[in-house]
């Protein structure tokens, strides 16, 4: 069986997907894939538009020896299926534009969900700025900084990109870390719940309009407590 992270591709060569620390690679991780694709692919390697890497052009014989050398090295091999996928966000940490630190934020959310299964696929992006608002809005659960209230975070909901794009939908409704997280974790499970494969989030939300109310009226009660 072919676990999570190897990707079928054209000729019958395989890629395997490497999931940084929400697109965080070290000197010596870099090295180290760098030598995996050298050795079992054609030398390249492909940076994601999710801060995933690549490697390309891994013939079937080759498989079960590049997982070995995978494991070696402590890389995370995944990032595909039916789960809530690598978790990306932007240069906020370091970027002069940047409102809070992004990659902490991120990376906490990916230590809380990623890999959780769900019907289709859900992707999470956590931005610091005014400037990455249409990337927040292509996400199913896009979050940015609050403009209104600082030290605190907004969401966008249901945004898709792919052969239907769409902007996700704004909830007006400023939470700190804690409510966020839990938020989070209620639109997650709401997909789980009511999500049939392969219905993305955006799909189950409009097919069943209630939900929309319901996601709403919870993050207005967290925000009560």
């Amino acid at each position: 069986m072919i676990p999570a992270g190897i990707i079928h591709q054209k000729n019958n060569f395989y890629t395997a997907r490497i999931v940084g620390n929400c697109g965080e690679f070290s000197a010596q991780e870099l090295i180290a894939i760098a030598q995996i694709a050298s050795t079992y692919g054609n030398g390249k390697i492909t940076a994601t538009s999710r801060g995933t890497i690549e490697i390309e052009q891994i013939s079937p014989d080759n498989i079960e020896s590049m997982l070995a050398e995978i494991k070696a090295h402590n890389l995370r091999l995944g990032g595909t299926g039916t789960t809530v996928r690598a978790i990306v966000s932007c240069k906020g940490t370091t970027c002069t534009k940047g409102l809070y630190d992004v990659h902490a934020l991120a990376t906490e959310l990916d230590d809380l969900f990623y890999g959780q299964i769900v019907p289709k696929k859900l992707k999470i992006g956590v931005f610091g700025c005014i400037n990455s608002l249409g990337k927040a809005k292509s996400q199913d659960i896009g979050i940015m900084p609050s403009f209104k209230n600082p030290h605190k975070f907004e969401i966008y909901i249901g945004g898709l990109l792919g052969n239907s794009p769409v902007y996700g939908q704004h909830i007006d409704i400023a939470l700190n870390k804690e409510q966020l997280i839990c938020a989070i974790k209620f639109i997650i499970e709401i997909y789980q719940k009511n999500g049939k494969y392969p219905q993305r989030l955006r799909k189950v939300l409009d097919t069943n309009p209630n939900l929309w109310q319901e996601i709403t009226d919870y993050l207005t009660k967290l925000i009560q407590k």
